[in-house]
């Protein structure tokens, strides 16, 4: 189902992702010796008819990210995701080439990608925990890769048949010559976004 939300709402979430991709930032300016900012985090609540859309790519072009279990009180599937144009920035930043396409996507772009999202996802999700308390744990996530739209439906398939609802979060990347976007993607068992509300007294 599309999840509604107020600007109360819209604003702890927001905030949620200061926090945790803020972190991020960091963790990975540290670890690459590049200097990395943020664009502050768009909060995307969006539905099946607005799905297609939320890479700001056609269907048919590419994404690359992680793909996540996540355990404990706030349980569901995480995802954090790159367009591939915004990809290929990324690795252009880090190892000075990009590959044509997904056939040439070697291991060391994988683990590249991985490194990154997983610095994303992991932590996303602590600055949650940090705020709420609850206990988190991610399984080892996995690399995919595939058309956007491919990619999107197989991770979100249940919000997109209204059986659950889907969390977004769009956000800038920038060094001093570049910028790329990336993609955190939720989607709760049901009721834990009501509960992670409930939490936060909102």
């Amino acid at each position: 189902m599309a999840l509604t939300l107020n600007d109360l709402r819209t604003d702890a979430l927001r905030e949620i992702g200061n926090i945790g991709l803020g972190g991020a930032v960091t963790a990975l300016s540290d670890l690459t010796g590049v200097l990395f900012t943020l664009e502050a985090p768009q909060v995307l609540p969006i539905d099946a008819s607005t799905l297609p859309s939320l890479c700001c790519v056609a269907p048919e072009s590419l994404a690359v990210g992680t793909v996540s279990r996540v355990n404990g009180d706030w349980a569901g599937e995480a995802a954090f995701l790159f367009p591939w144009e915004s990809a290929c920035v990324l690795w252009q930043i880090l190892v000075q080439m990009s590959p044509s396409g997904l056939d040439a996507l070697n291991e060391l772009y994988q683990s590249v990608v991985n490194e990154v999202s997983n610095i994303m996802l992991g932590n996303y999700l602590r600055a949650i925990s940090q705020m709420t308390g609850f206990t988190l744990q991610m399984e080892p996530p996995v690399f995919a890769a595939d058309m956007a739209m491919a990619l999107l439906s197989s991770i979100v398939v249940e919000a997109l048949y209204e059986q659950r609802e889907l969390l977004a979060v769009e956000t800038a990347f920038k060094t001093a010559e570049h910028e790329f976007r990336g993609y955190f993607l939720y989607l709760p068992e049901t009721g834990n976004l009501e509960k992670l509300f409930s939490v936060l007294g909102i």
